[in-house]
C-alpha cells in the first residue's frame, strides 16, 4: 500500500511539474537523508548515544569536505528506548514523514529483528554494526547488510584465546546467560570452546533478562570449581557478577563479549574489574597505533564537546566504521543515486579497508555478513583503559 501511495504521488508531481524521472527515496539534487534508530533515553542509552555521536560525527564530516557527489548528507534520529515495537514504530515514521533514503542505524538484536520486515519491503539499504545475531542474515535480506562476528563467535574466538594464548586448558569453566537469543548466543560460542579445547564444562546457570542479585549463582559457581566464568549479560550484569565472584573469595578469569568492554564495567566493578577480558571486533579508543581510531578522535575532537567526548565508546568506533563502508558505497554510485546501486555496490565489496576499525570486509551474491575478526581486550582499572592483548583471530 505504501509503495502504490508513494508511486501516485510521484506521478502526480510527473504530470504537474514536468520532472524528468522518479526521485529516489531521500535524494534531491543537494540533499541525501538517511535515517538512524538507537536507544537514546534509559540505561541502553549508554549504547545509544555513542553510536549517535559517530554518525555525528560523520555527517559534520562529510558535508565539511562537500558532501557527496555534491549532495549534503542529513541524518534523521529516532530514538527507540531499546523496545522493539518502538523500533519499528521508528522506522515507520522515517519512510513515510521523512522519506529516508537508507538507515544506518540499528539499534539492539531484537530491535533490528523488528525493523528487518519494513527494511525488505521497502528495499531499504541498511548497515548493522551494533548488535550482531545469526538471524539478522540467515537467511540473508537483500538490502541488509551485517559487520562483526556474532556474539557466539566472538565467545568462540575469546575462549580460543584463553587456551592458545593464557594456557587455561585445564581450567574448570562455567557460564551465566541471560534467557533470551542473546544470552543463547553466548552460550553458543561457549559450548563450541567447551568442545573445540576439550574443557571442563563445570556449570552453566541461566537468568533471567533485568536480573540484579547474583549471590546465588556466583555460590553455585564456586562450590562447582569454576576457575573461568564467561558472563552472558548485557551490561551492568558483568560489573555485578565480578563484584559478587571478589566477595566470594574466588580467583576467576572472566570473559564476556563486546559489551564487557565499556568504561561503566569498570567503574562498577570497582577493583573486581581489573583483569577482564572482552571479546571484540573493533579496538579501544586508546588504540594509538590503529589509524582509523587516531582518525575518528581528531574528528570527535573537532566536531564534539567535552561532555559528548565523554560518552563516546566501543559502539562510537563500530558506528564510525560503518559508516565508511556506506560514504564508499554512495560515492562509487555518483550523481544518479539509487537504493538499487547502493546495495549492489556494498555487495561488491572484496577486502575493504577501515583503518583498523574492523579488519577487511567481504560481501558478496547473497553474502550479507562480514563478520570482521576478534580482538581480545583487557581491562585496566587503575587508568580505566582497555589493552589489546591479542592479534586478530579469524572467525569459524
Amino acid at each position: 500500500m505504501r509503495h502504490h501511495f508513494k508511486a501516485a504521488l510521484a506521478a502526480a508531481a510527473l504530470a504537474t511539474a514536468g520532472s524528468p524521472a522518479l526521485a529516489e527515496p531521500g535524494v534531491t539534487d543537494d540533499k541525501i537523508v538517511l535515517g538512524a534508530v538507537d536507544p537514546l533515553t534509559g540505561p541502553p542509552s549508554l549504547l545509544g548515544k555513542a553510536h549517535q555521536l559517530a554518525l555525528i560525527v560523520w555527517q559534520r564530516d562529510v558535508n565539511d569536505r562537500g558532501g557527496i557527489n555534491g549532495r549534503q548528507v542529513e541524518i534523521v534520529f529516532e530514538d527507540d528506548g531499546y523496545v522493539p515495537a518502538r523500533s519499528l514504530q521508528a522506522l515507520k515514521k522515517m519512510v513515510d514523514v521523512n522519506d529516508i533514503f537508507g538507515l544506518i542505524g540499528t539499534s539492539g538484536s531484537a530491535q533490528l529483528a523488528a525493523m528487518m520486515p519494513l527494511i525488505a519491503e521497502e528495499g531499504i539499504p541498511a548497515i548493522n554494526d551494533m548488535a550482531v545475531n545469526t538471524h539478522h542474515f540467515n537467511p540473508p535480506q537483500k538490502s541488509l547488510f551485517v559487520v562483526g562476528p556474532t556474539y557466539c563467535q566472538e565467545i568462540a574466538a575469546g575462549m580460543k584465546y584463553l587456551v592458545e594464548t593464557v594456557g587455561l586448558k585445564d581450567k574448570k569453566y562455567g557460564i551465566v546467560f541471560q534467557d533470551d537469543e542473546f544470552g543463547d548466543d553466548i552460550r553458543c560460542g561457549y559450548l563450541k570452546g567447551i568442545e573445540q579445547h576439550g574443557l571442563d564444562n563445570a556449570i552453566e546457570l541461566k537468568f533471567k533478562r533485568g536480573q540484579k542479585d547474583f549471590s546465588a549463582e556466583i555460590i553455585k559457581a564456586r562450590a562447582a570449581g569454576v576457575e573461568v566464568l564467561v558472563s552472558g549479560g548485557v551490561v551492568a550484569e558483568h560489573s555485578t557478577l565480578l563484584k559478587e565472584a571478589a566477595r566470594n573469595r574466588m580467583q576467576i578469569t572472566f570473559l564476556g563479549a563486546h559489551s564487557a568492554h565499556l568504561l561503566p564495567v569498570q567503574a562498577l566493578a570497582e577493583g573486581a574489574g581489573d583483569g577482564y577480558y572482552a571479546a571484540d571486533y573493533v579496538p579501544a579508543l586508546t588504540s594509538t597505533e590503529v589509524p582509523g581510531v587516531v582518525r575518528f578522535m581528531e574528528l570527535a575532537k573537532k566536531y564534539l564537546t567535552e561532555p559528548e567526548m565523554k560518552s563516546l565508546n566501543r559502539y562510537s568506533l563500530a558506528g564510525f566504521a560503518g559508516t565508511l563502508v556506506f560514504e564508499h558505497a554512495l560515492r562509487e554510485c555518483g550523481v544518479d543515486l539509487t537504493r538499487a546501486c547502493v546495495i549492489e555496490k556494498i555487495e561488491s565489496l572484496e577486502n575493504f579497508e577501515t583503518d583498523g576499525l574492523f579488519s577487511p570486509l567481504t560481501f558478496g551474491s547473497g553474502v550479507r555478513h562480514a563478520a570482521s575478526d576478534v580482538l581480545i581486550l583487557r581491562s585496566n582499572a587503575a587508568d580505566r583503559s582497555f589493552s589489546i592483548v591479542s592479534d586478530r583471530i579469524p572467525v569459524e
